[in-house]
């Protein structure tokens, strides 16, 4: 990859500031300077109308890309949504109502560095260079309902939550982080999990693992690319009401609840909600986090 450095934002010259002639009561005309945007703590000027962000979600048609896609798109964001099912993203276009202008949906799987090569060629192409990455895909391969031991789990199955879960966030980083770098501005937020933190209770070994990994990825990008005006961090949800809880019994669920001091489950809008804010402009000065929402089944 390319040296990242910042590029400061460029300021139009003096003389790009036109005076206006405006109308005064007494009918007399004089020359006035427009009123200019205000400044920031570093004594730039800040526009008051924003260019929309371009956010790349991936694992986008399941229970909490969904939520995270339907949050970036109310916060006016132009929204790359990556998922491997046709199908599913066929789904989430028509459940957001968004047409190709707002809600780009493409089919590609996160593990393949062609894909990602891909993913940015047509979000540039539609919509410019993206500035916000939530790697949210993962899977947790269950057998009846529950997990394997890790002493059980096949090494095919073992790569395949490493390509999924490690390494498409590490080349969508990868792929990414140079644009970002470019515009001086990026946001990344890496879907991480409660397992990373206590170990799998109801995911495998090899889940947790790779969950586990994401906090190190996250925590060396952020000291890489902050520099470059990029922050990077880490959600940590505890056990969501959506997507991988529907792979277990009611049962096994209620008695995870019952342990959780908030006594319920959390909910996709619960996790989406925080992606956005570590996501937002002005979330600049925190990177390096792993955010754990829980509802205290974590506490540190």
């Amino acid at each position: 990859m390319p040296q990242l450095v910042r590029r400061p934002p460029q300021q139009p010259p003096h003389d790009a500031v036109a005076r206006l002639l405006v109308h005064v009561p007494r009918g007399q005309q004089h020359l006035r300077r427009p009123a200019l945007p205000p400044r920031d703590r570093r004594g730039e000027r800040v526009s008051a109308a924003q260019p929309p962000l371009v956010s790349v979600v991936t694992g986008a048609a399941g229970g909490l890309g969904t939520a995270i896609v339907e949050q970036l798109l109310d916060r006016g964001d132009l929204v790359v949504a990556v998922d491997t099912s046709e199908g599913a993203l066929d789904a989430l276009v028509q459940r957001t109502g968004f047409g190709p202008d707002r809600l780009l949906a493409l089919e590609a799987d996160v593990a393949s560095a062609a894909d990602w090569q891909r993913v940015r060629e047509a979000a540039v192409a539609e919509f410019g260079a993206p500035t916000v990455l939530v790697n949210n895909a993962g899977i947790s391969p269950k057998h009846d309902g529950a997990k394997l031991l890790g002493v059980d789990i096949p090494l095919e199955e073992w790569n395949a939550v490493l390509d999924v879960n490690l390494t498409g966030p590490f080349l969508g980083i990868q792929e990414l982080a140079t644009g970002m770098a470019e515009a001086g501005f990026g946001r990344i937020v890496n879907m991480a999990s409660l397992a990373a933190r206590s170990g799998g209770l109801v995911a495998g070994v090899h889940y947790a693992a790779t969950k586990t990994g994401l906090l190190g990825v996250t925590r060396s990008f952020a000291r890489e690319l902050a520099p470059s005006g990029i922050t990077v961090n880490a959600v940590a949800p505890g056990r969501i009401d959506s997507g991988m809880a529907g792979m277990v019994s009611d049962q096994v669920n209620a008695d995870y609840a019952a342990r959780i001091p908030a006594g319920r489950l959390g909910t996709a809008e619960d996790i989406a909600r925080t992606v956005r804010f570590l996501s937002d402009r002005d979330a600049g000065f925190i990177t390096g986090a792993t955010i754990d929402v829980n509802g205290g089944s974590h506490m540190q």
